[in-house]
């Protein structure tokens, strides 16, 4: 079994209207149903936290294989998740 590089984690409390901390501390921010459920305005929610996480895992993933390949993406390329 291969030992694992990185993990990372992460605690929730209060759910979709609590607060969630990285165990590093880097993530450290309350959180809010979306404002047009209800929630406060310019508060963060779950959903985007896991869009950008997967957004920004599918675009290295498109990077390595592009490389793998000899393909050269361009540095303004993006990803987005919805």
């Amino acid at each position: 079994m291969k030992k694992n590089l990185y993990t990372a984690d992460a605690t929730a409390t209060g759910g979709r209207s609590g607060h969630v901390r990285s165990s590093d501390s880097v993530i450290d921010m309350d959180m809010s149903v979306p404002e047009g459920l209800g929630g406060r305005k310019g508060a963060t929610n779950p959903e985007q936290l896991f869009a950008a996480g997967y957004a920004s895992c599918f675009q290295q993933a498109l990077i390595v294989i592009a490389g793998r390949e000899n393909v050269k993406l361009s540095p303004k390329a993006r990803c987005s998740a919805r």
